[in-house]
């Protein structure tokens, strides 16, 4: 045999034909398998369809989106949706919710009414009726709900009292500020938010302490913190010549002297919070008194004894003789010891009965003349409270429906008498006959 020397391949039919037979019989052994593998498969019967099939595909075929799984949803604060009353004169209203002057917006008067939009705790977003959305510390407001209101200030005094912090007091919860002009806390830091400032003779219901301070409840149901040192558990009550003090004549009586306080018109407490009448006037507030009790209701004093110097710089400011009297022409009934600004307690639920407008509010809405306007309940309860007091001897004055006075004859007190320098007596008993 020959081999071709030219490039060195070995051509197919040079083959020796043993060789390729080898090879056929190679191929057919593993070709069976495959062949029978195949057979077997499409021998088995389909699975049995158990969704319709798509007659239709769709235009596109939409991309995989994986969604984080929703947040638990949360309950929504009950103060939102709610109308709120403002309870301070000149209260500031902000455009953040930060007690900084460089925030304020400008202030509103007690009886605003504002809409709760959020409440962020400390401060509620609320929309003013001009539509404007600004920030109020909550705590000069209150809701219009009774209920709600009710809910949210045992809610406040259980945070405060809940702390490890706070220690409760045993026996008679009535303290009273012995300082000229307290600062009233947010929290018991001497650093903290300065909420209102209090005067002597200022009475508040203690709770307990906290780290220097006691929890106490103002004359307006508002929660603050005042420095112990500056509060007392004595009774007291001050002398003067042909005056007596109704804390300790009037033992069931209420008493929020707003001129005594930063809730008036000034922003400011005009004098120490010591309610004095002339002796005359007194016995005959003390008649109704008695009446009031009997029927189930009790005396809630505003005012009483108005120093010359205040009704000065009030009437500086309000400037209208129809509620405040110039004192340039002679002494308002006020000055004389001889005049009251009152509301009445139910004392079935400690709650003040409803009347026109707020105390001091200087506006023809709180007049006598407009009481056809009033709602039937204020003006049922300002009727009662009128023909109670005017059986025990006392006047009114057609613009103010809070206001009586005694224009009999009798004695007077001194016009300008400064009520910081009156000696003060602690008693053990408090009075309750003339």
């Amino acid at each position: 045999m020959k081999r071709n020397r030219g490039n060195g391949a070995i051509r197919a039919d040079q083959f020796p034909v043993s060789f390729k037979s080898v090879i056929l019989a190679g191929l057919i052994v593993l070709l069976v398998p495959l062949l029978g593998a195949c057979a077997a498969t499409e021998q088995k019967p389909l699975p049995e369809q158990t969704s319709v099939p798509i007659t239709q595909p769709p235009e596109e075929t939409p991309h995989l989106v994986i969604y984080e799984p929703l947040p638990e949803p949360t309950e929504k604060p009950i103060t939102e949706n709610e109308i709120f009353i403002v309870d301070i004169e000149g209260t500031k209203y902000r455009s953040r919710p930060v007690n900084e002057e460089i925030n304020v917006l400008g202030t509103l008067s007690v009886g605003a009414k504002v809409l709760c939009v959020e409440d962020s705790g400390e401060f509620l977003l609320v929309e003013l009726e001009d539509g404007q959305q600004v920030w109020i510390d909550a705590w000069y407001l209150h809701a219009q709900d009774d209920t709600l209101a009710a809910k949210l200030a045992e809610a406040a005094l259980q945070s405060r009292s809940g702390r490890e912090t706070f220690q409760q007091i045993e026996g008679e919860p009535v303290f009273q500020c012995e300082a000229n002009l307290l600062n009233c806390r947010a929290e018991p830091n001497p650093a903290s938010t300065i909420l209102c400032q209090i005067v002597p003779g200022t009475r508040l219901t203690v709770y307990g302490k906290d780290c220097g301070f006691y929890l106490c409840r103002l004359p307006n149901g508002k929660l603050c913190y005042c420095a112990e040192e500056w509060i007392s558990d004595a009774i007291t009550y001050v002398e003067y010549p042909g005056a007596v003090d109704l804390r300790v004549f009037l033992p069931e009586a209420e008493f929020d002297l707003l001129f005594a306080s930063c809730n008036n018109i000034t922003g400011k407490a005009m004098y120490p919070a010591i309610p004095i009448l002339e002796q005359g006037t007194a016995e005959m507030l003390f008649k109704a008194y008695q009446r009031f009790l009997e029927d189930g209701y009790a005396i809630k004093i505003y005012d009483a004894y108005r120093p010359l110097s205040a009704q000065i710089k009030l009437f500086d400011i309000v400037q209208d003789l129809r509620f405040i009297a110039d004192p340039s022409k002679g002494y308002s009934w006020h000055q004389r010891g001889r005049a009251v600004d009152m509301s009445l307690i139910d004392l079935s639920t400690g709650k003040e009965l409803v009347m026109p407008t707020p105390m001091h509010t200087f506006s023809m809405e709180a007049a006598r003349t407009k009481s056809s306007e009033w709602s039937e309940e204020a003006r049922n309860n300002v009727e009662y409270m009128t023909r109670v007091m005017r059986e025990a001897g006392f006047g009114t004055i057609p613009t103010e429906w809070w206001h009586f006075e005694n224009t009999s004859y009798g004695g007077i007190l001194d016009a300008d008498i400064n009520l910081y320098t009156l000696p003060q007596h602690r008693v053990s008993k408090i009075h309750s006959d003339p």
